[in-house]
């Protein structure tokens, strides 16, 4: 478990460098070459996805307390990880919603480039994500080394629909099944 966190706040300490979002395709992009955006064996073009992304769920006009979203696909680990870092607090209950926000949308620029997979619903994350476990964590990016300063993290694993929970929703879960 201590090697588990300590990997973790490794890739936050890579991905917070920048105040343009980091996002890290790990293999899942196109061709490489500058300006080819050539689409993936899987139809996706990458490089248009990560922009777009940024473009939307960054955007200070409507996400005020948005520092940076970040995002990667990890074949080897079957899992897609969101690392949305705020500028302010927010309440968890707030910071569940943008992330589910921020995950379905993720899976619907997907689905906009390849609607071979299914688009997110009320029910479902959609068609890419479901084939990966998703972990998630909202924290404020002037404190992301500090795990006890975010806000939430979970991780939903591969098929399983659910709301996000963290914090004391997820430790009082976890106290009842032991």
């Amino acid at each position: 478990m201590m090697k588990k966190c300590m990997l973790l706040l490794a890739c936050l300490c890579l991905l917070s460098g920048c105040t343009k979002s980091n996002i890290i395709p790990n293999g899942s992009g196109g061709p490489e070459g500058a300006g080819d955006v050539a689409p993936s064996a899987d139809g996706i073009v990458w490089e248009q996805l990560w922009e777009d992304f940024d473009e939307i769920y960054a955007d200070p006009n409507d996400y005020p307390f948005v520092e940076t979203v970040n995002a990667g696909v990890y074949p080897e680990e079957n899992a897609v990880k969101f690392f949305l870092l705020l500028k302010e607090t927010i309440p968890e209950e707030e910071a569940a919603e943008f992330a589910a926000t921020v995950i379905k949308g993720f899976n619907d620029l997907i689905w906009e480039q390849n609607n071979s997979y299914a688009r997110s619903t009320e029910d479902s994350w959609g068609g890419y994500l479901e084939q990966y476990d998703i972990y998630v964590m909202v924290g404020p990016d002037d404190g992301k080394e500090d795990k006890a300063n975010w806000i939430l993290e979970d991780t939903i694993p591969a098929g399983e629909y659910r709301p996000i929970r963290g914090g004391v929703e997820l430790e009082e879960e976890t106290q009842a099944g032991q």
